[in-house]
C-alpha cells in the first residue's frame, strides 16, 4: 500500500489527524503534487479549518491556473471584495481551448459566484450551462431508473417486514432524504454526542442488499423471503463488521446514505434497533440545491436535469408512502424548514424519537470539537442554525422550472 492509498484509508475511517500528518509530510517531499494538495484542501474542509482549505486552493490555482475544480471548491470560501479576481481568472481561462470537463466547472464556479453577488438571473444561466453541457456529454437514462423503481415495489409488495427481534444488536440510526435535504445537518446534530458514530454516506447496506438479494441484475423475492422467514442475522453481521465499522466502540452509529431509502422493509426486518429518520425540504429550495451541485457520482446524473430532478422527488416519495404502508412505524418525518424555524423543539423531537437523553450539545452541535462533514454540507453544516436560510433559494423562483 503506497503512503497516499494509506491517507485515503485513513479519511475513509475518520482519522483526520493522522492523515493530515501523513499528507503534509508527503507535501514537503512533492510540493508540487495538485492530487495531496486537493486531498489536502478536503480534509481540511472536512474538519472545518476553512482559513487553511482556502490557502491550499488558492495554492493549487498558482500551481495550475487550469485546475478548474479548485476554483469551483475555493469560491465558499472567499468575501465578496475577493470575487472580482477570480471571476476574472475564469473569464481568461473560459477565453482559451479548454475540455468540455473543465468547462462545466467553470460555468458552477460562476454560478456560485454570481449568487454570492446576488446576480440570480446571470447565476441561473451558468447553472443551466454546466447542468446541460454535463448532460450532454454524460448521457443519463432516466427510463432505467423508473424501472429500479419499480422493481423495487414489485418484490418488496409481497414481503412482510415484521420486526425481527435479535439480541445484542447496535442501534443504527439510518438518516434517509433527497440529497441536499438536510442529511449532514441532522447527523452533524447526532454526531455532537460522543458516544454515537458518524459513519456518513457508507455503502455497507447496499452492499449486502447487491451480494444477497440480487439475480441478474434484478432482485430477487425468493432470496429475501428465505432470510426473512430464516431469522438470519448474518445481515446485521454482515453489515456492522464490514472493514467501516467493524471495530468501533459507540453502540449507537448514524449511517447518512440517503440510497438507504430503497430498503426501509430491509431495516425494519433485520435491524432492530433501528430508527429512520427522513429529511424533508421544501420541494423548490431541494431542487435548487441539487441544480446548483457538479456532483461526482455518475448515479447523481439525474440532478442535470430539471425535469429528472422532479420525476425522482416524485419515486422518492412514492416509495416512503409504499414502505409506510407496510406498517413500517420507526420512521420520523423530520422537516428542514421547521429544524431551521424552531430548532431547539425539532432537535429534542429527533432525540426523544430516537431513545437519546437530551443534553445541550445537540442544540450547540456546530461548537464540536469532533465535527467532521464530508459532503458538500461542509461548510453550512457547520455554522449555527439560521432562519434566513428556511428559503434562501426563492430569487431563483424565476428562472428555474422543475415542472
Amino acid at each position: 500500500m503506497t503512503e497516499l492509498d494509506k491517507i485515503k484509508q485513513l479519511l475513509q475511517f475518520n482519522k483526520f489527524l493522522e492523515a493530515e500528518k501523513l499528507l503534509q509530510k508527503l507535501i514537503l517531499n512533492t510540493p508540487q503534487n495538485l492530487e495531496q494538495l486537493m486531498l489536502l484542501a478536503g480534509l481540511y474542509r472536512s474538519i472545518g479549518k476553512f482559513n487553511e482549505a482556502k490557502k491550499t486552493y488558492l495554492r493549487i490555482i498558482e500551481l495550475d491556473s487550469a485546475y478548474t475544480v479548485a476554483y469551483r471548491l475555493l469560491i465558499d470560501f472567499l468575501d465578496e471584495n475577493e470575487l472580482s479576481d477570480i471571476e476574472r481568472k475564469i473569464a481568461t481561462l473560459i477565453s482559451k481551448e479548454i475540455s468540455d470537463e473543465k468547462l462545466i466547472d467553470l460555468y458552477f464556479s460562476l454560478g456560485i459566484l454570481n449568487e454570492k453577488l446576488k446576480k440570480y438571473k446571470l447565476s441561473s444561466d451558468y447553472f443551466t450551462k454546466a447542468n446541460n453541457l454535463k448532460r450532454k456529454i454524460t448521457p443519463f437514462n432516466f427510463n432505467n431508473l423508473e424501472k429500479h423503481f419499480q422493481n423495487l415495489k414489485d418484490v418488496f409488495s409481497k414481503l412482510s417486514f415484521e420486526k425481527i427481534n435479535y439480541q445484542n444488536q447496535k442501534k443504527i440510526i439510518f438518516i434517509i432524504g433527497l440529497p441536499r435535504s438536510g442529511t449532514s445537518l441532522v447527523e452533524s446534530i447526532l454526531g455532537s454526542n460522543k458516544n454515537i458514530y458518524r459513519a456518513g454516506e457508507i455503502p455497507n447496506l447496499k452492499k449486502i442488499i447487491r451480494e444477497n438479494f440480487v439475480s441478474d441484475g434484478l432482485l430477487d423475492f425468493d432470496k429475501i423471503n428465505n432470510k426473512i422467514n430464516n431469522k438470519d442475522n448474518s445481515i446485521y453481521d454482515h453489515y456492522i463488521n464490514d472493514t467501516n465499522l467493524k471495530n468501533i466502540k459507540e453502540n449507537v452509529v448514524t449511517d447518512k446514505n440517503t440510497e438507504n431509502f430503497k430498503f426501509l422493509g430491509i431495516i425494519n426486518a433485520f435491524f432492530t434497533n433501528s430508527k429512520i429518520i427522513n429529511c424533508v425540504r421544501d420541494p423548490f429550495e431541494n431542487f435548487c440545491s441539487l441544480y446548483k451541485i457538479n456532483f461526482n457520482s455518475s448515479g447523481l446524473n439525474w440532478t442535470n436535469s430539471k425535469k429528472e430532478i422532479f420525476m425522482y422527488h416524485k419515486n422518492y416519495f412514492e416509495l416512503i408512502d409504499f414502505w409506510k404502508s407496510k406498517n413500517i412505524n420507526n420512521i420520523m418525518d423530520l422537516k428542514f424548514e421547521e429544524l431551521l424555524s424552531d430548532s431547539v423543539n425539532t432537535i429534542n423531537k429527533l432525540i426523544d424519537f430516537c431513545d437519546l437523553d437530551r443534553n445541550d450539545d445537540y442544540i450547540n452541535f456546530h461548537s464540536s470539537n469532533s465535527l467532521i462533514i464530508k459532503t458538500a454540507s461542509a461548510n453550512q453544516a457547520r455554522k449555527p442554525i439560521q432562519k434566513a436560510n428556511i428559503y434562501k433559494y426563492k430569487h431563483f423562483k424565476d428562472y428555474f422550472d422543475f415542472n
